[in-house]
């Protein structure tokens, strides 16, 4: 038999409510319906916060760039192996696990097999362009390579050149010279099916005479070998479309006409001074090219002069590239990845290889990102399919924080060399400040701070006239980090004086926390949330909170990195804070408890978070930018009025034993917010008093009530609602 009681439940209030309840006190029914709470809960607690590698700029050298028949763009590192992008540089991917340590050779032939080997490993081949890798046939060293009349490898080791045609089952080998210790460094074909082979020039010590070097040709797929001439190293040769040789000989390029051995010096177009010539190379026309770190240089027949069909890429040297006069063309460079430019618009775009650290984040109306680095500000250009440089007249500077101001509708950036901006659509960045600056803060009525190496900087609304604020109290030390709450009182973080408390707009400061060790710590990042809580995180000792305007500080022992580098004050439901060294920490009630949150963070360095237009949130890393999943609310609203009332769902939902309640006030209102159990009875009151408009949140613990079903109910003014919240132990 089931024995069941109706009952009412009635909350007090202008708008009467009142739940008829059925409860089931059978023991089946009670374990049914807790184990559909149990599995409701279990789904609600695997949505947790997880990250996605997300493409920012770069850094990286590289070593050798190839692009195959299909456009897939090949890059030999000279640290992390070899990556594939199949969209133009836009993504990257591992495709060598090789372990190499570097690699001597990286092609690909007509049917996009892909090659790669050095002088100790040998010579490996892909047929799924770098997914999986088998080891060759070839024995000896791979000192170059060229892929010759179709699918035939062309490979150059000790003395030997060795040709395949089943893609490196079998070899057919056969020696250029005599001398077994004469590397062969450079190969190629000319359209007549002649193979090139550039040798490489030993000066060996005293009385020891030199040996090696030149170049040499087989008319016959490489069984027999005669001189064509040159006593030195041959770094590189090519053929173009008019079969005119050239070679790569140090610092100079020479050539010779068909079938003639008369070297003659032929760079002419090529600007030798200060010019490094890295490699000679074709396009995909048979046309001449050569790759050089100012820049890329095409041969014109016609001229008998190289043109610059590429130019130099800023504040980086070129070291690889492939030309395409009808399409794309990459550079490979010394320390920034991959460049790539479309269509020859004569306009670099920074594509790739390994993420650089992103020390701050921004985004423009148009929602693209901005990212400060370490040398750097980079803006991703969705037409391009990259990331493009945009810093003219900022250099090389160390990028703290990117801040934009909606009432001069400018882009600051808080440098090691100085605070800088750049307006709306602007490309140029105008310096104000010639002082390393660390951060900048912005109230309301438009003045702004700037923490620099030796005090505070202050503007008067859209005056461009800043000056040292004549500080009361405040030490002559580093301004690490500057924030404003609603009330407009300033907070400074120091270094090694912890914080510091302004309320009359940076005159007057006194010491915050003296009764913690926090005074004696730097503060590097300050956050504030809707409520006026202001958290700061230190450089050594983890994180601390104040609720009562910086009077009294408490540590947070839940953040477990040493270091803070970032905060996230979400509204109303979600608080993330950055660490150095444990990844993101996550709150769900306001700051008082803390966890990780790292599902598919590859790098637990975490320098910089930035809400984007959508409100998803982004995190600078050390080794680039993630983007969140399931974060979907802004920061920014602390002077947002809603323009109607609204009750949200607690969340988290189920939850144990804290949740956090959200609403929102159009005007100034007396607020209640109570919470009931099943039956009605008053659990606790949350909320009694006076409040102005705008959102409000308030964290509920449950810690001393049982697992239930509860109930909690907002008035405010004319207005009341309610809704259902579950605890479960």
């Amino acid at each position: 038999m089931v024995e069941v009681f109706q009952s009412s439940i009635t909350f007090d209030g202008p708008q009467r409510t009142t739940l008829r309840l059925i409860p089931l006190v059978n023991s089946f029914f009670f374990r049914l319906f807790f184990f559909v709470s149990s599995v409701w809960w279990a789904q609600a607690d695997s949505q947790t916060i997880s990250w996605s590698k997300n493409e920012g700029p770069y850094s990286g050298a590289i070593a050798l760039l190839t692009v195959d028949v299909a456009g897939d763009i090949f890059a030999a590192t000279n640290s992390f192996g070899i990556y594939r992008s199949t969209d133009g540089g836009g993504s990257w991917q591992a495709a060598s696990s090789l372990g190499l340590q570097y690699e001597s050779i990286l092609l690909t032939d007509s049917s996009n097999n892909l090659y790669t080997g050095n002088i100790s490993s040998g010579l490996y081949m892909s047929a799924d362009k770098g997914n999986s890798w088998s080891k060759t046939n070839l024995t000896g060293e791979v000192q170059s390579a060229a892929a010759i009349s179709g699918d035939r490898i062309c490979v150059g080791g000790r003395q030997t050149v060795s040709i395949s045609g089943d893609h490196g089952k079998s070899w057919t080998s056969s020696p250029v010279i005599s001398d077994t210790r004469v590397a062969v460094l450079s190969l190629a074909e000319d359209f007549a099916g002649n193979i090139y082979a550039g040798l490489k020039r030993y000066v060996p010590r005293p009385p020891d005479i030199p040996f090696g070097g030149g170049i040499y040709v087989s008319s016959d797929s490489g069984k027999t070998w005669r001189s064509y001439g040159m006593d030195t190293s041959i770094q590189s040769i090519i053929v173009s479309k008019a079969n005119k040789v050239f070679i790569l000989v140090g610092a100079a390029i020479y050539s010779a006409a068909p079938k003639d051995s008369m070297w003659v010096e032929d760079d002419a177009g090529i600007q030798i001074n200060g010019a490094s010539i890295m490699s000679l190379t074709t396009d995909n026309a048979g046309g001449a090219v050569a790759i050089t770190n100012i820049g890329i240089f095409a041969y014109r027949d016609s001229f008998a002069t190289w043109i610059n069909v590429a130019p130099a890429v800023s504040l980086t040297s070129i070291t690889s590239g492939y030309y395409n006069p009808n399409g794309n063309t990459y550079a490979g460079t010394d320390d920034n990845g991959v460049f790539s430019m479309r269509n020859q618009t004569s306009s670099w775009v920074q594509c790739g290889i390994d993420s650089r650290p992103v020390t701050s984040l921004w985004f423009d109306k148009s929602n693209r990102p901005f990212a400060g680095t370490e040398d750097a500000v980079y803006v991703r250009d969705p037409a391009a399919g990259g990331w493009l440089r945009v810093s003219d007249g900022l250099g090389h500077a160390t990028v703290s924080q990117l801040h934009y101001s909606t009432s001069d509708k400018r882009l600051y950036a808080s440098t090691s060399a100085g605070l800088f901006y750049l307006p709306d659509e602007g490309n140029y960045w105008s310096i104000l400040l010639q002082q390393e600056t660390y951060g900048i803060t912005e109230s309301p009525d438009g003045n702004k701070y700037s923490g620099t190496s030796g005090g505070i900087l202050k503007e008067m609304a859209g005056t461009d006239i800043w000056a040292f604020v004549q500080t009361i109290g405040l030490p002559g030390t580093n301004i690490y980090a500057l924030v404003l709450d609603q009330q407009n009182n300033v907070y400074a973080g120091t270094s090694l004086n912890g914080i510091f408390t302004s309320t009359d707009g940076g005159t007057f400061w006194t010491q915050s926390g003296v009764s913690s060790p926090l005074i004696f710590y730097s503060v590097k990042t300050l956050g504030v949330d809707n409520d006026g809580r202001i958290f700061g995180g230190t450089d050594t000792s983890g994180a601390f909170m104040s609720s009562d305007q910086g009077t009294n500080w408490t540590r947070i022992p839940s953040i477990t990195g040493k270091s803070i580098t970032c905060f996230a004050l979400n509204d109303p439901s979600l608080y993330f804070a950055g660490t150095s060294d444990r990844g993101v920490f996550v709150s769900t009630d306001r700051g008082l408890d803390w966890h990780s949150a790292n599902s598919g963070l590859a790098d637990s360095s975490i320098l910089s978070f930035a809400f984007d237009n959508n409100g998803t949130l982004h995190a600078g890393t050390s080794k680039g930018m993630y983007t969140s999943t399931g974060v979907t609310n802004r920061i920014d609203r602390i002077n947002d009025v809603p323009s109607s009332y609204s009750l949200f769902q607690n969340y988290p939902n189920p939850f144990n034993p804290s949740t956090v309640i959200s609403y929102q006030l159009p005007v100034n209102n007396a607020v209640t917010l109570k919470v009931y159990d099943v039956l009605g009875r008053l659990v606790n009151t949350l909320i009694e008093q006076q409040q102005a408009a705008g959102s409000h949140s308030v964290a509920f613990n449950a810690s001393s009530l049982p697992s239930g079903v509860y109930f909690y109910r907002l008035h405010a003014g004319s207005y009341a609602d309610t809704k259902k919240m579950m605890l479960i132990k």
